[in-house]
């Protein structure tokens, strides 16, 4: 099939290449967190010896600290924008 002369040739769709930028503002969280949930951990294991068996409330801190660090993760894969942080989209009309 012959194509018209004043419509252009169909092209190629441009791939996007995902990229991490060098300094990401999720760093924090994912370093901040890893540091939370090691030091909560290092004072479970330590304080397991001499307590005992019991559970420790510190595993709070641990958990919270693994979510936190996850949550940088997340952020540093979808961007910042991930959850609707910085979306100016979707922001209601003044009225």
């Amino acid at each position: 099939m012959t194509q018209d002369a004043h419509i252009p040739a169909p092209r190629e769709e441009p791939v996007a290449k995902p990229k991490v930028p060098r300094q990401h503002h999720a760093n924090g969280l994912l370093i901040g967190g890893g540091l939370t949930a090691l030091l909560f951990l290092l004072f479970i294991i330590t304080g397991a010896v001499a307590v005992g068996g019991t559970l420790s409330p510190l595993w709070i801190g641990f958990i919270i600290g693994v979510l936190v660090a996850l949550l940088g993760v997340f952020r540093i894969l979808r961007g910042p924008t991930a959850f609707g942080f910085g979306d100016t989209e979707h922001k209601h009309p003044a009225a």
